[in-house]
C-alpha cells in the first residue's frame, strides 16, 4: 500500500503542530486581546554575512513578573502558520514563581516570518538550515539582553515541543553559553533517516498499538478486526461514492490512491486521539480520548460501525458536518506544509509512518518526505541519515549523557515517546541532564496553561519541571 507525498506530510505535522494548535490568534493579526507581538530584524542567512539582507521575525515577550537578573524562559515556535501565544502555555505561570521573563520566537519561513518570498522552492528556502534556525534563537535571545533593562546577565532556559522539542534539544546543546537549560518537550530524537536504513521506523506505530492493548485488549481486538475489513472493502472498492456515504466523508475517494489515502487517514486518527486526548477542552473542543473511544467499541461488534465510532470520536459532527477526508489539504488549515517538507527533507527526516506485521494497524511500507526519490524531486535534497544528524549537531546518545540541565519529558498516550531517547543514566549530579515519563498525560500536555481538569499527574509533571529549573538557578 501506498499513499500520496502530501498525505503523509500530513500525517507526520498533524501530531507536530500539537503543542502550538491551542492559539486561536489568526496568523493574519499580530494582536488580540492577549497576543501582542512584534518584529525586529533577523538575518536572512547567518552564514553569509556578506549579503546583509534581513527580514522581519515576529515574537513576544512577557516580562510582568520579570525582576532584574531574573532567568529567561525562551519557547521555541515550531511548523505551523498560528503563532502560539505565550499566555496559552505554562511558562507564564512558572514566570510568578521564578521572577522570570517569557519571550518566544516564530519559526523562519512560518506564519508572517519569511526571508524569502521566490517562487521555486529550491531557492525559496534556501536558507532554511538548521544552523540558521538555531542562529535566529541565539540572535534573538541577544537582541533581548541588549534591549531590556536587568536582562543582560540573566540566564535561559529554552523550551518547546514536538518538532520544537528537536530545536530545543540540538539547540541547547549547540550553544551551551547561551541557553543555561532545557526542557524539551516530546522531543523526537531517534527514527531519523530515510525508511530503507532506519532500524526505528516502526516504533510509532508500535507504540500507538500498545496504548490501546493497555486500555482493553478487547477493544483492540475488535478495532484490528475492523482495520482489516475496512482495509479489504478498500482493496476491492467499485463504488467509492458509498463509501464516502457510509463514512460520512466531505470528498469522494476517486483513485485508488485516494483510497490508500483514506486508509492513512484512518491510522492517523487512531493514533490522534490519544495523542491529543487533553483534559483541557481548550486543547480538546472534540473531548476526544482513546479512553472514550474504547468505551464506545467495546459496545460495538459490526466493523464499519467502529470505523465510524473511530473517525466520530476525533470528527464529531458537532463540530464537523462531514468527516474532512481530502486529497487535496489538511484538514488543520494552521500547517505549512511546503516549509515543513523542506525541512524534513533537509535536516529532520524523522519517519514514523511504516507499520510492521503484528499490530492491530494494517501493515503498510510506504514512501515518506524522507523518501530519498521524493526528496530529490521535489528540493533537490538527499536527506541525511541518523548517523549524519547525530554527529553534525552532537545529539547522539553518548551527547545527551554528557550534556549539562536538560530535561527530557515524554508521556505515556504520546506515540512519540517511542522516538524520543530513552532513559538517561541516575547520577547524583543534579546538573545532569534527566528522563521523566508521565502517566496519563498526551503530547507535551504539562507545556500548556493550567485548566482545571488537568490530571493529578500532569500537574505534578509541571511541579517537577518547575523544581529542576528552580535547583539548577540556584533557587533553593
Amino acid at each position: 500500500m501506498t499513499v500520496s507525498f502530501r498525505q503523509i506530510s500530513w500525517l507526520l505535522a498533524a501530531s507536530w503542530a500539537a503543542l502550538s494548535f491551542t492559539t486561536t490568534v489568526n496568523a493574519q493579526i499580530t494582536t488580540s486581546s492577549n497576543c501582542s507581538t512584534q518584529y525586529f530584524p533577523q538575518l536572512i542567512d547567518h552564514g553569509n554575512l556578506s549579503t546583509n539582507g534581513t527580514f522581519l521575525q515576529r515574537y513576544q515577550v512577557n516580562s510582568t513578573n520579570f525582576k532584574p537578573g531574573g532567568p529567561i524562559l525562551y519557547y521555541q515556535q515550531a511548523e505551523t502558520a498560528i503563532f502560539a501565544c505565550l499566555n496559552d502555555l505554562i511558562l507564564p505561570e512558572w514566570a510568578a514563581q521564578l521572577g522570570a521573563m517569557v519571550i518566544t520566537l516564530e519559526h523562519r519561513f512560518f506564519g508572517l516570518s519569511l526571508p524569502s518570498n521566490a517562487s521555486n522552492p529550491i531557492e525559496k528556502y534556501t536558507t532554511l538550515t538548521l544552523e540558521n534556525v538555531m542562529l535566529d534563537a541565539v540572535t534573538f535571545v541577544e537582541h533581548i539582553k541588549n534591549t531590556v533593562p536587568g536582562a543582560q546577565n540573566s540566564s535561559v532556559i529554552i523550551t518547546g515541543g514536538s518538532y520544537a522539542g528537536f530545536l530545543t534539544t540540538v539547540t541547547k546543546i549547540n550553544y551551551p553559553d547561551v541557553f543555561f537549560g532545557a526542557v524539551p518537550w516530546a522531543a523526537p530524537l531517534r527514527s531519523i533517516g530515510a525508511n530503507y536504513q532506519n532500524p526505528h521506523r516502526y516504533d510509532w506505530f508500535k507504540y500507538a498499538d500498545k496504548i490501546y492493548w493497555d486500555l482493553s485488549a478487547t477493544a483492540a481486538s475488535k478495532m484490528k478486526n475492523a482495520f482489516d475489513v475496512f482495509n479489504k472493502q478498500l482493496v476491492s472498492a467499485t463504488n467509492t461514492t458509498s463509501i464516502a456515504k457510509d463514512f460520512n466523508l466531505c470528498s469522494v475517494p476517486a483513485t485508488t490512491a485516494d483510497l490508500n489515502s483514506l486508509m492513512a487517514f484512518v491510522n492517523t486518527a487512531v493514533y490522534l486521539i490519544p495523542q491529543g486526548g487533553y483534559n483541557s477542552l481548550v486543547a480538546n473542543p472534540a473531548r476526544a480520548t482513546a479512553q472514550k473511544l474504547v468505551n464506545i467499541i467495546l459496545n460495538l461488534d459490526d466493523p464499519i460501525q467502529i470505523i465510524n465510532a473511530t473517525l466520530n470520536v476525533y470528527y464529531p459532527s458537532s463540530i464537523y458536518p462531514c468527516v474532512p477526508f481530502s486529497t487535496t489539504q489538511s484538514d488543520n488549515p494552521t500547517l505549512q506544509l511546503e516549509p515543513f517538507n523542506y525541512l524534513v527533507c533537509k535536516y529532520f527526516p524523522l519517519s514514523s509512518n511504516e507499520i510492521p506485521n503484528g499490530t492491530m494497524f494494517v501493515p503498510t511500507s510506504i514512501q515518506t518526505e524522507s523518501d530519498p526519490t521524493t526528496c530529490e524531486t521535489k528540493f533537490n535534497i538527499v536527506p541525511p541519515t541518523q548517523e549524519y544528524v547525530q554527529a553534525e549537531y552532537h545529539f547522539s546518545r553518548a551527547d545527551l549523557i554528557d550534556a549539562k540541565r536538560i530535561l527530557f519529558a515524554y508521556n505515556e498516550f504520546d506515540p512519540t515517546t517511542a522516538v524520543g531517547t530513552e532513559p538517561l543514566p541516575l547520577t547524583q549530579d543534579r546538573n545532569a541532564s534527566r528522563w521523566m515519563f508521565t502517566n496519563l498525560a498526551a503530547h507535551g500536555e504539562e507545556s500548556m496553561a493550567s485548566y482545571p481538569g488537568d490530571s493529578p499527574t500532569v500537574i505534578h509533571a509541571r511541579e517537577v519541571q518547575l523544581q529542576s529549573i528552580k535547583e539548577w538557578l540556584g533557587m533553593y
